[in-house]
């Protein structure tokens, strides 16, 4: 860190230039140090390594405000009815990863997946699938040609 200085210092006006020089570079040297010092906290604190490890997604908003309702309902129902009928009997460990990949997958849920899945269970019921082979006519094709009448 070692600065040559920029020019000699021959009166006071220059001096005082100077030292309004130093303070704004100190400023802005604390300033950079304070970020880092952030990122650094930040970086190391055991939510969010835990949050960095299932979320690819590193926006500045989070993901429930992006979602439906559908997603918020799910966030919140799906982690409880896991760890209680499923992983009743586990311990906390199990149950914090659940809750976090169940928290994760039901935020890709949303009402128009919800409306899709619910059309497609509902014409497998009625039998509309669409790989539902068509049924065939019941008339017999002997060959001739309808319009093939003679007079």
């Amino acid at each position: 860190m070692k600065e040559a200085m920029k020019s000699k210092i021959g009166n006071i006006d220059d001096l005082r230039s100077e030292i309004l020089r130093l303070k704004l570079q100190s400023f802005h040297q604390e300033a950079l140090i304070k970020q880092d010092v952030e990122k650094f906290k930040d970086k190391f604190r055991l939510p969010s390594i835990i949050k960095n490890l299932f979320i690819a997604n590193n926006s500045k908003t989070p993901d429930h405000i992006h979602t439906d309702w559908v997603s918020n309902a799910l966030r919140v129902s799906l982690p409880l009815a896991l760890n209680k009928l499923v992983f009743g009997k586990s311990g906390f460990i199990i149950k914090s990863i659940v809750t976090l990949l169940s928290q994760k997958v039901a935020t890709s849920v949303n009402k128009d997946l919800l409306t899709t899945w619910i059309d497609k269970a509902s014409n497998f019921i009625r039998g509309e699938s669409k790989y539902r082979r068509e049924v065939k006519s019941k008339t017999r094709d002997y060959g001739i040609p309808p319009d093939s009448e003679t007079y």
